[in-house]
């Protein structure tokens, strides 16, 4: 029997049924996990491994949270370098009576503190850290140090918001076509409860950023925390 890939040609310019879509992705995950040097290769986060925890997942957790009865999804994934990374295609009752797209784009981007791919570094070589607040380099010997830090009352929900409120700003300068979801996959600078989550997007939603976008996804994969943010399309101008 043929061995599955544990690589990105089941999903490369494929159109595929979203639950399809989404048992690959897994499966994938899976494949790569229990291989010999499969936790190092996801830790690295290089290649087929990066498109499929930056890319990958954060669109599944969103076929996901929307496919159902009534709609029914189709998901084109790409690996290029064109300006959104899937398709998806949607079908059904809710769709014929307007209150859901039938295409729209999807844009997957992460929010993270710039520490985040040091912390990993850690984990592989000294089996953890103390969290990426604490991180820092040695300027003269290249070291990556690791030390304890403190959260103050709200720094959690304080350091998330800000992080979610600047990838919103990055994507929006970019023009991107009004029937685009943007996917924000959230790594957190330490394990965040459901409390501390729903502050920092109130915080996020009091801040009132611009969303030129139908939709923003928010994903925080340890606590399985997801909110969506709508965008508001400009109307436009009546000829006279």
């Amino acid at each position: 029997m043929k061995a599955a890939p544990t690589d990105l040609s089941t999903f490369d310019g494929e159109l595929l049924d979203g639950l399809d879509f989404c048992r690959e992705v897994y499966d994938l995950f899976d494949r790569i996990h229990h291989a010999p040097d499969g936790v190092t290769r996801l830790r690295k986060r290089q290649g087929t491994e990066k498109k499929l925890i930056e890319e990958l997942i954060p669109i599944a957790r969103y076929v996901q949270a929307r496919y159902r009865e009534g709609r029914r999804l189709k998901v084109r994934w790409l690996s290029g370098s064109q300006p959104y990374d899937a398709v998806l295609w949607s079908r059904g009752g809710i769709v014929t009576h307007g209150c859901a797209p039938r295409r729209v784009l999807l844009e997957v981007t992460s929010s993270m503190h710039e520490n985040e791919y040091l912390g990993r570094q850690l984990l592989m070589a000294k089996g953890g850290s103390f969290g990426v607040k604490g991180i820092s380099r040695d300027k003269k010997t290249g070291e990556v140090k690791s030390e304890p830090h403190v959260h103050t009352n709200d720094e959690i929900e304080s350091d998330l918001a800000t992080q979610i409120l600047a990838r919103i700003a990055e994507k929006a300068a970019k023009n991107y076509p009004w029937n685009t979801v943007l996917i924000i996959q959230c790594f957190c600078n330490t394990l965040t409860l459901l409390s501390e989550w729903e502050d920092a997007l109130k915080r996020v939603a009091e801040a009132k950023p611009s969303i030129p976008f139908r939709e923003v996804f928010l994903i925080e994969n340890v606590g399985s925390h997801t909110e969506t943010l709508y965008g508001h399309q400009p109307r436009k101008r009546r000829s006279a």
